[in-house]
């Protein structure tokens, strides 16, 4: 008699565990279909800094300064960047979604571009000429300005995210994916910072070819540095650089 026990209460767990699997898998089947397959839930919205900052953009030896502002306002968050004769508008969600976008160059660009549903649309004057896109694309969120869109990523346990962005040399649409690689101590001007590393990759078969990184303060998520290569292979490392903050503190 004894030896039937152990089939019989084997077959008993068993059931129990099956029941048990199959209510978790219906439950989890819900709550995928009810929320966005992109979404991060439990990072807090992103930092907004207040003042300008001042970067500067280092190609081998020739260095192009900029300055980078945030401002907050009913409609949203605005960031603003100015490069001598060029001006890039953002306007984004408190989160760091891109709503408008905007890039200026006189005598040369003035193209805007807005998102309606999973559409964005692309207008404006391109190299002296009118220029019109619409690029089809999905649910996943559109994030303009790296420097502040990524900031409710960076504050999640979230250790990867996709999104869309549009590229200013080319004004392609193409998606992206970002990675957190990890804390860094990072040196500027004999400073050392503690800062987020993120990589960022294009999807697919280009993720192989072009890579960049991103390091953002600890705490707040300033932006801090950016480091890639936008050429062939021998072309000389683009870095972007902090180097000036409104209270003139790196470290905060």
């Amino acid at each position: 008699m004894v030896c039937h026990l152990y089939p019989v209460r084997f077959y008993d767990v068993f059931i129990f565990k099956m029941k048990k699997l199959i209510y978790t898998i219906i439950v989890l089947f819900i709550l995928s279909i009810n929320s966005p397959t992109n979404a991060i839930d439990d990072g807090s919205y992103p930092t907004v800094p207040t003042g300008i900052f001042g970067y500067q953009e280092k190609v081998g030896d020739k260095v192009i300064p900029f300055n980078w502002q945030a401002e907050e306002s009913d409609d949203g968050v605005t960031i603003t960047v100015f490069e001598d004769k060029k001006a890039f508008y953002n306007l984004c969600t408190p989160e760091g979604e891109t709503l408008k976008w905007r890039i200026t160059e006189k005598g040369k660009h003035d193209i805007r571009a807005v998102r309606q549903g999973n559409t964005l649309l692309i207008s404006g004057i391109r190299n002296g000429k009118k220029f019109s896109n619409e690029t089809s694309i999905d649910e996943r969120p559109w994030y303009q300005p790296l420097s502040f869109s990524l900031g409710k990523f960076l504050n999640s346990t979230a250790q990867e995210t996709s999104f869309w962005v549009i590229r200013a040399d080319n004004i392609e649409v193409t998606a992206l994916t970002a990675k957190k690689m990890g804390e860094e101590i990072l040196r500027i001007k004999g400073e050392d910072i503690p800062t987020q590393k993120v990589e960022i990759r294009a999807e697919g078969f280009f993720s192989k070819f072009w890579s960049a990184r991103y390091w953002y303060r600890k705490g707040d998520n300033l932006f801090m540095r950016y480091q890639s290569v936008h050429g062939l292979p021998g072309t000389d490392e683009t870095i972007v650089e902090l180097i000036k903050s409104p209270e003139n503190q790196l470290g905060g």
